[in-house]
């Protein structure tokens, strides 16, 4: 995941401050074929802002195991990188909440397409 976006606005940014994204505005999925494997995998676009009025849009490659309930609303928003405790390429990285248990999911990489501040 490359996260150069998040630094040019917070220098110091790390995986673990994506919990500041607490609402999900969309999710749009995306069947996406590997010409070189002729697999055919899944990517979620999902779209979020947060309390500071940043938004951010996700794109999550090869998601795995999803599961969603709840409203939008994310409590504990978290992005780990699994690959350090050795979880296969499909798997590098877990996506979920810490709170409410509303979402998980896994999924080979994160695309950052595109994060911005809304303005009023």
């Amino acid at each position: 995941m490359d996260i150069p976006v998040m630094k040019s606005v917070f220098p110091n940014f790390l995986l673990k401050d994506f919990n500041m994204f607490d609402e999900i505005i969309s999710l749009k999925w995306e069947t996406v074929t590997d010409f070189e494997t002729w697999e055919e995998h899944k990517n979620l676009y999902m779209e979020m802002k947060s309390a500071h009025n940043y938004q951010i849009l996700l794109e999550c490659i090869d998601v795995q195991f999803w599961f969603f309930r709840g409203n939008g609303q994310i409590p504990g928003f978290y992005i780990k990188d699994m690959s350090v405790r050795g979880y296969e390429n499909c798997s590098r990285y877990e996506i979920g909440d810490f709170e409410e248990e509303c979402i998980k999911f896994y999924c080979s990489d994160i695309v950052i397409k595109n994060f911005t501040k809304i303005k009023f």
